[in-house]
């Protein structure tokens, strides 16, 4: 409205000279105008945003063509306002929309070309007569070729300015949406200005969120303390914010500023719950290092008089079976028995805390299966009728490893199968060595190790635990042969998986690198 004012007013010395049916047209054509833009104002809300604009610019093209055609054809001064509908276009619509408008503009233009050459103006022929180049049809024609290739013009130019500043937009909003943080803008109506995905995962917002008012976004009072820092006075602050399902965030809340001008504020949003977690790890493993270097002092403390005791209670035992009382050579042989099973334990509590690295070596497993085999049949509690079953493949490489502690782990698995199939009617364990697959977990060149048994198996809630030192699933177990074995296997680079139910039995399924890498598999694991 504003614009057809401006262009009545340019063109109130040619409003004078109109005849008096063209006036009263003029008049009607301000007043349909004002009407269409109160209905258009009204009903927008209820059309979509490419709706509204597709709409708009239809009403505009439509108005401003019959203002050229009472304003000079196309001579009219507001021929400018159809540059400035194709500018428009090309900024705000997607597609191939931007391309019709033109081709409209050259179509209205030429409709007014036509209308004045064919004598049909809204002019009177006395100031036609004094103005006879407003219907000179080589001044029409050449106005009209120059305004069409214009049009063209600038809607190429339009188009190269709309894909610059699209490319732009997708090249920020993608850099920010990428961003660990999230971010979050308002203007100085306290509008949404940006969001980016980050802040919308981590304020758990819908979409789309650009020009809504921030107290409607941020209603309600999960979100109270955003809203407090956007809104309040102080300028810039910090502040941590925990919310309702637990997250740790920091709130950083800035002045957007330009060239000295208030633009508005933004908010940074970072997420500090995994940092959190990784300090109480670190927290709880130097206060577990510490209870472990000293739990491992006093053990070392106390294998010394268990070795003197042990003696002891064997030279008891010796006496009073050349004594003849049966008794006291029975309960010192308790003595000893549960010595060194103290031994044991103290042993394999010291070999845990104070693990050497692996001295690798190329290490063929056939022969290391085949002594471990050998040991357990030497067993005195084997189960009846009990099958040891070894296969390894002819293919199976070497892989690079501490034979001692490779024999360690095959020993404590070994065991404890023997030991889950003692109640078993048919048992059976099989150890079986061949290639990994290509694609396996380690993504390289590696051996598998199976050991099954058929025995009385792990329930579920216990799979977790066993691996932790000191849990055991058995009466007289130390709870620290399994932890040993995760924690050779995790030095060698390797990966172990567990597969067991109860009343079936259980499967341990190890992954050894032929090679070592332990550079990037130490970076893979952030260590």
């Amino acid at each position: 409205a504003m614009a057809l004012a401006i262009v009545l007013v340019g063109t109130d010395h040619r409003l004078s000279v109109l005849a008096p049916h063209t006036v009263e047209a003029v008049r009607w054509l301000v007043a349909v105008v004002a009407v269409l833009a109160g209905v258009l104002v009204a009903t927008v809300g209820w059309v979509r945003v490419l709706g509204q604009l597709v709409l708009h610019l239809v009403f505009d093209l439509l108005w401003i063509s019959l203002l050229i055609y009472g304003t000079g054809g196309v001579a009219s001064p507001a021929v400018v306002l159809l540059f400035a509908i194709i500018l428009i276009a090309n900024l705000i619509l997607p597609g191939t929309v931007p391309f019709i408008m033109p081709a409209l503009a050259a179509l209205v233009m030429a409709g007014n070309a036509s209308l004045y050459l064919a004598n049909v103006s809204p002019f009177p022929s006395e100031y036609l007569n004094i103005n006879p180049q407003m219907v000179g049809t080589n001044r029409i024609l050449g106005l009209l070729a120059i305004q069409v290739g214009a049009f063209f013009l600038v809607d190429l130019l339009g188009q190269l300015l709309a894909r610059r500043l699209n490319d732009q937009r997708i090249f920020t909003n993608e850099l920010l949406d990428q961003l660990g943080e999230g971010v979050l803008a308002i203007d100085r109506q306290d509008a949404i200005a940006y969001a980016n995905a980050e802040a919308l995962r981590l304020l758990d917002l819908a979409v789309p969120l650009p020009g809504m008012p921030v107290l409607r976004v941020l209603a309600g009072p999960a979100l109270e303390m955003p809203l407090r820092l956007l809104t309040g006075t102080t300028i810039p602050v910090v502040e941590r914010w925990t919310t309702r399902d637990g997250r740790q965030l920091v709130l950083r809340v800035t002045a957007l500023k330009r060239e000295g001008r208030n633009l508005g504020r933004t908010m940074l949003i970072a997420d500090e719950t995994r940092l959190r977690l990784l300090e109480l790890d670190a927290q709880r493993a130097a206060h577990l290092a510490d209870l472990g270097a000293m739990a491992a002092g006093i053990a070392h403390e106390v294998r010394n008089p268990l070795t003197s005791l042990r003696g002891c209670a064997q030279e008891l035992a010796i006496i009073n079976r050349a004594s003849g009382h049966e008794d006291g050579a029975a309960l010192a042989s308790i003595m000893v028995g549960e010595a060194d099973r103290l031994a044991r334990i103290v042993n394999d509590f010291l070999t845990l805390s104070k693990m050497r690295a692996p001295e690798r070596e190329a290490l063929d497993l056939g022969p290391v299966i085949e002594e471990q085999l050998r040991l357990c049949r030497a067993r005195p509690d084997l189960p009846l009728g009990l099958r040891l079953e070894a296969q390894c493949a002819e293919s199976c490489s070497a892989v690079y490893a501490d034979p001692g502690q490779i024999r360690q782990i095959l020993g404590n698995l070994l065991n404890n199968a023997l030991d889950a199939v003692l109640h078993s009617q048919t048992p059976l364990i099989s150890c079986r060595i061949g290639p990994a697959p290509i694609g396996n977990p380690l993504n390289r060149s590696a051996v598998v190790i199976e050991i099954s048994d058929n025995g009385c198996g792990i329930p579920n809630e216990l799979q977790e635990r066993i691996f932790t030192p000191f849990f055991s699933t058995k009466a007289k177990g130390t709870g620290l042969g399994l932890s040993l074995v995760s924690r050779i296997i995790r030095e060698h680079e390797g990966l172990l998986s567990l597969d067991s139910a109860p009343g079936i039995g259980t499967s341990i399924r190890i992954l050894l690198p032929a090679h070592t890498m332990t550079g990037s598999w130490r970076r893979a694991l952030g260590r």
